[in-house]
C-alpha cells in the first residue's frame, strides 16, 4: 500500500517538474529570442496588485516570525 502510494507521488513531482521545465522554456523564448538580446516581457504586470501581494507576503513571513519567536 505505501508503495502504491509512494509512487503516485513520486509521478506528481515528476509532472510537475516536466510542466515547470515547459513553462520556464517558453518564458526563456519569448524573453530570450536572440541569445545577444533580451526582450521584455509583455504581459508582467508590474501594478499596485503585484506590489501589495508581495508587502502581503513580507508581512506574513515578518508575522509569522515574531509568533514562533515569542513560543521559544
Amino acid at each position: 500500500m505505501t508503495n502504491k502510494i509512494n509512487l503516485v507521488i513520486n509521478l506528481s513531482i515528476l509532472a510537475l517538474l516536466i510542466y515547470l521545465s515547459v513553462a520556464v522554456k517558453q518564458i526563456q523564448d519569448k524573453v530570450f529570442p536572440d541569445p545577444n538580446i533580451m526582450m521584455p516581457m509583455m504581459g508582467y504586470d508590474n501594478g499596485l496588485d503585484f506590489k501589495y501581494n508581495i508587502q502581503q507576503f513580507l508581512n506574513n513571513a515578518l508575522t509569522q516570525a515574531i509568533e514562533e519567536q515569542e513560543k521559544q
